[in-house]
């Protein structure tokens, strides 16, 4: 009998968002929006990133630079960190694995919260972790001192999305700050700041200057997926002490990031307007359904990221599946326990307009017109 993993066998497994092509095929769909899965607005990658691929193309015979060289180089640069404090990744998600891989054992504990990427339990599961999830405030934010009135001696990792996914909510620069200074030295606290390039706040922490100024037990991880339009070429990167980042490549695969997203994000980097443009996109867009689901009558959540949470009022996976036939995908919030919710990513000024005529129409119960 093939030795399986009890604490393994009992994961279930991550659900992405709808692929576009997935339902092009099921229903028959021609022009489908896709404003599920958090990707870049534009709906293009950056022109100089689009060179740089065919160029690194005409060598992709050949294994990748292991350390990724000139991708380094530059976001040291750009992010003014020493290299031996840089560590990339096929996505964050990658990276995410390596400290989980690296800092947990079998009954060890992680704390996050119950409405945070579902990513978090799955990886401490695949560990043979022990995994808690602390209630979310009121107002659906981070519960920083529920997270530290759960850490024991066995808590090895804590993980804080910020901005969080799927809420756009954040904890502030004042909260984090009273935060660790109360963190035991043995915990490290990983910050995921896959969405930091659409943050607005004032008040929002600026972690890297904690890596800078010495915090051994920090890691930020973020990611070129997002505002750099790199989703499908899997980019992230994290920063954290020299110590913890030599470690964490130990655990690391060699030639773990392909030549050709080293290319793209290398060349994404100083691609300025097109950061830009997005960012402005999505400034735009949030003001724009702000207005729409207010007229709606419908609860928001104030965002900090590119996607905004509503309220429907009624089934979310039924306003889910009867927008897939209208070729709107989204995100039903079921498995984060907020059945009357829905995830919508800001898309380009028509989308969005679609996705409000399409919700307006299936919540008055009135045939859609286009």
């Amino acid at each position: 009998m093939i030795p399986f993993k009890k604490y393994i066998q009992d994961i279930k497994p991550y659900e992405p968002g709808k692929p576009i092509k997935e339902l092009q095929r099921e229903y028959g769909i021609r022009n489908v929006v896709k404003l599920a899965s958090n990707e870049n607005p534009l709906g293009r990658p950056s022109t100089a990133a689009m060179r740089a691929v065919r160029k690194a193309i005409s060598e992709i015979h050949l294994y990748p630079e292991g350390s990724c060289h000139y991708l380094l180089e530059k976001l040291s640069r750009e992010i003014d960190i020493p290299k031996e404090q840089i560590i990339f990744g096929n996505g964050s998600n990658e990276i995410i694995e390596l400290v989980a891989r690296g800092f947990l054992s079998e009954g060890d504990e992680v704390i996050s919260s119950e409405m945070s990427f579902l990513v978090y339990p799955i990886l401490t599961q695949v560990c043979g972790g022990c995994y808690k999830a602390v209630p979310m405030t009121k107002d659906y934010r981070y519960d920083l001192d529920g997270i530290l009135g759960q850490i024991t001696p066995k808590t090895k990792l804590i993980f804080i999305a910020n901005p969080n996914n799927p809420t756009g909510t954040y904890v502030t620069a004042g909260e984090i700050e009273a935060f660790l200074a109360k963190v035991p030295p043995h915990v490290v606290v990983c910050m995921d700041e896959a969405y930091v390039d659409f943050v607005e706040a004032g008040d929002f922490p600026r972690m890297l200057n904690y890596v800078r100024e010495g915090h051994s037990n920090v890691v930020v991880f973020r990611t070129f997926s997002k505002a750099y339009g790199l989703a499908g070429l899997r980019v992230g990167y994290a920063v954290a002490s020299k110590e913890v980042i030599g470690y964490l490549h130990k655990v690391r695969q060699p030639f773990n990031v392909n030549s050709v997203a080293q290319a793209a994000a290398a060349a994404v980097i100083e691609d300025k307007f097109f950061l830009w443009k997005t960012k402005w996109l999505v400034k735009s867009g949030r003001k724009y359904f702000y207005k729409k689901f207010k007229k709606l009558g419908l609860e928001y959540l104030p965002s900090q990221a590119n996607f905004i949470l509503v309220n429907v009022k009624t089934d979310g996976g039924e306003v889910f599946r009867e927008l897939l036939k209208s070729g709107m995908i989204v995100r039903a919030m079921g498995a984060y326990k907020l059945p009357e919710w829905i995830r919508v990513t800001i898309g380009r000024r028509g989308q969005n307009a679609l996705l409000v005529r399409l919700l307006k129409s299936y919540l008055n119960k009135e045939p859609f017109q286009d």
